[in-house]
């Protein structure tokens, strides 16, 4: 990763092109109460970001740009507009060609913004570009968990360094020094992932979980998308039927209104500082299928964050009940703690490092590690991080 300085009074929108309205607004024009009405849009390289807390970033390849982000945005700017979409600002394209520079550039540009309190949204692009999401986070020195939606492990057991769509969760895994505390996957499936990845990324302590496993009830996933600070989306994790214009779309994966969910579920939990949506390819779209779910996924993400609710047992232990749980034929003793306000549980777990021992980190849960506890047996989340703290 190269050094690049900070810039005081950084023009952050230097690094976009403008958008052009009249591309987005079309002939049919914008109605009353949507969207359209209350973003702060960058139409001439002038924008005021100080009040904006969601700040939408279109990705625009630098040769033979297939307009992707801009089909985004006439679904967007069309959706139902709730009070707080003054809290929102449109920054326009980001010309990225897909060179190490670019992102790091993108990288740095994003830790501009999370540093100042924005939270980026990137429409669409390749999905290796979750590695400058990641660079963000590095140009701040920031420890973070990031989750994935992907049917596939994007990850190759042999080196390559050359950045590839099927590996750059190697390159994230292994940069050094690593600010990567956590990883997740969550959907994919079985027949598009190698048994041996599957087996290398599981002996990392990451958290995979299988799309057969995860739809039986979503609400198990909440914890972990509370305690995540990135994320990024392949749209080829939802289902062809429902998204075709992917860039490996499936029979399989996840529902619209599923795909919806999770992300009000990354928005509402207060720890998510950036967000990618990847993998659009408009040429294969239907009607605009494709476009407009992205659209309602980012509008139900946004959702997610303007309701959201910060809160801690650490910080205002009166606001929360806490439960001593004592697992039999174990020494094991678990320590949760449910929200008075929310109904959120989180739970307690021993770090053994020399340097930590006997402090305990406390983390997100759900209402059925807790009952799981109460049967005797330990929770699967528990001693998942129990093995990382040893």
């Amino acid at each position: 990763m190269a050094n690049i300085d900070p810039v005081k009074d950084m023009e952050v929108l230097d690094f976009f092109n403008p958008i052009d309205i009249d591309v987005i607004k079309g002939e049919k024009g914008f109605d009353e109460a949507t969207w359209a009405q209350a973003l702060a849009v960058n139409t001439t390289g002038q924008l005021d970001l100080a009040e904006r807390k969601i700040v939408l970033i279109g990705i625009e390849r630098s040769e033979n740009d297939d307009g992707a982000a801009n089909e985004i945005r006439k679904y967007l700017y069309r959706l139902g507009r709730p009070e707080y979409a003054e809290k929102i600002a449109d920054l326009g394209n980001f010309k990225f060609g897909y060179l190490e520079k670019d992102y790091e550039t993108l990288g740095f540009v994003l830790s501009e913004l999370i540093s100042n309190n924005h939270l980026p949204v990137l429409l669409n692009g390749s999905q290796e570009i979750t590695w400058a999401q990641y660079l963000a986070f590095c140009y701040m020195k920031d420890y973070v968990n990031l989750v994935s939606f992907d049917p596939r492990l994007d990850f190759n057991m042999y080196e390559n360094k050359k950045m590839l769509p099927d590996n750059f969760l190697q390159k994230i895994f292994m940069a050094e020094p690593s600010y990567l505390f956590g990883y997740a996957n969550i959907g994919y499936q079985s027949h598009f992932t190698g048994q041996a990845v599957i087996d290398f990324l599981e002996n990392l302590y990451f958290d995979l979980h299988r799309l057969g496993d995860v739809r039986a009830d979503l609400s198990n996933l909440e914890p972990l998308l509370r305690s995540s600070h990135f994320a990024s989306w392949d749209l080829s994790a939802i289902r062809q039927s429902d998204a075709p214009a992917t860039l490996t779309p499936s029979p399989n994966g996840f529902y619209s209104e599923e795909a919806c969910l999770l992300c009000r579920y990354s928005g509402i939990g207060s720890n998510m500082r950036s967000i990618g949506f990847y993998n659009f390819v408009p040429s294969l779209d239907r009607d605009g299928q494709t476009a407009h779910l992205t659209a309602q996924m980012i509008w139900y993400f946004v959702d997610g964050v303007m309701n959201q609710y910060p809160e801690s047992p650490m910080e205002n232990k009166d606001d929360f009940t806490k439960f001593i749980t004592a697992i039999e034929g174990n020494h094991y003793q678990i320590v949760f703690y449910k929200s008075k306000r929310t109904d959120r549980w989180w739970m307690e777990v021993p770090i053994n490092e020399k340097e930590f021992s006997g402090t305990r980190h406390i983390m997100p849960c759900s209402y059925n590690d807790y009952l799981a506890a109460t049967r005797d047996e330990i929770p699967e989340r528990w001693l998942n991080a129990l093995k990382k703290f040893t």
